[in-house]
């Protein structure tokens, strides 16, 4: 009886710890919501690996720029209308590739610290 016990925490607790781990799909769409509900790209950084924080911070200073600002917001607004959904998502090891249903390029995440970071190199 106490090896069942035993057997079934371990089971339970297994699974609580796989539900509450998420891919990097999943981060992609959280950190969107985020960004929907701030009206704002400031949610971004904590989802954005750290050799990419250059390249959020000249785009948070365009989002701010009184002639770029008020484009990019509009744009922003418009996205949310649509439904965000992930098509495919493969991951190797540490890193991933993720495609959304937006029709632009797969984001490249990799995994800090147990956490899925998005990566974006400037182009």
């Amino acid at each position: 009886m106490k090896n069942r016990l035993k057997i079934s925490f371990v089971m339970l607790a297994l699974a609580l710890t796989a539900c509450g781990s998420s891919g990097p799909g999943s981060t992609l769409l959280e950190m969107r919501k985020k960004m929907c509900e701030a009206k704002n790209i400031t949610p971004m950084v904590e989802y954005t690996a750290p050799e990419s924080q250059a390249v959020i911070g000249m785009a948070a200073a365009m989002f701010n720029d009184p002639t770029k600002g008020p484009k990019l917001k509009a744009d922003l607004e418009e996205s949310c209308k649509s439904k965000l959904e992930v098509v495919s998502e493969k991951v190797d090891g540490d890193t991933a590739l993720v495609q959304l249903n937006d029709g632009k390029e797969p984001t490249t995440m990799k995994k800090i610290d147990g956490k899925w970071k998005m990566v974006i190199t400037k182009k």
